[in-house]
């Protein structure tokens, strides 16, 4: 099973990777990381902005699928995978080429995000709602090779609210979640 998780920003979504991956043996792929590992091969700093333009870039000169193309080459038959990052429709067909992914997308209210946002004080993060909220805008275009969360989460086949704050209340809707697919899984 490859198990895609897509979703705004700060909505928990490598909480339920880590979880995934730590408690039912998932290998994880980040398209975060793939455009990580060619920022560093060039020099340049992986800050959230540069993350953006770079990744933008990778899709202008190589096609939007181009991250998932890439973490695809990886992907062994019989092996399950969470794959994160995903924030193009195009990825999203290329993942679909596999009959076993299934693409989520974790949200939370806002006002939950932006609180996460602020205990997390990763470099880069935007300081203000405001300034969150235009982060968000910027990263949901409706065309081209830029970010487009709000066509990838329209795409979703669940839609999973993480809206709890409590880790152990998270973990107890994942195992839910996770049964859900594996019906969904032998239903495909």
């Amino acid at each position: 099973m490859i198990i895609g998780l897509t979703g705004s920003y700060c909505s928990g979504k490598d909480t339920v990777a880590d979880y995934i991956t730590a408690k039912h043996g998932f290998s994880h792929y980040s398209l975060s990381d793939v455009i990580r590992e060619c920022m560093k091969d060039e020099g340049v700093e992986p800050t959230r902005e540069n993350l953006i333009v770079f990744g933008t870039n990778l899709r202008v000169q190589n096609g939007n699928g181009i991250l998932a193309k890439k973490v695809m080459s990886k992907i062994q038959d019989g092996k399950n995978y969470c794959i994160t990052s995903i924030r193009h429709p195009d990825e999203i067909n290329e993942l679909r080429k596999r009959k076993d992914f299934i693409l989520i997308n974790v949200d939370a209210p806002q006002s939950i995000r932006f609180e996460r946002m602020q205990k997390r004080k990763r470099a880069g993060d935007p300081e203000t709602l405001e300034k969150f909220i235009e982060f968000e805008k910027r990263e949901s275009q409706s065309e081209g090779p830029g970010q487009q969360l709000a066509k990838s989460a329209e795409m979703a086949d669940i839609v999973f609210i993480n809206d709890v704050n409590n880790l152990e209340a998270l973990n107890i809707k994942i195992e839910s979640l996770l049964n859900s697919l594996k019906t969904m899984v032998n239903d495909k």
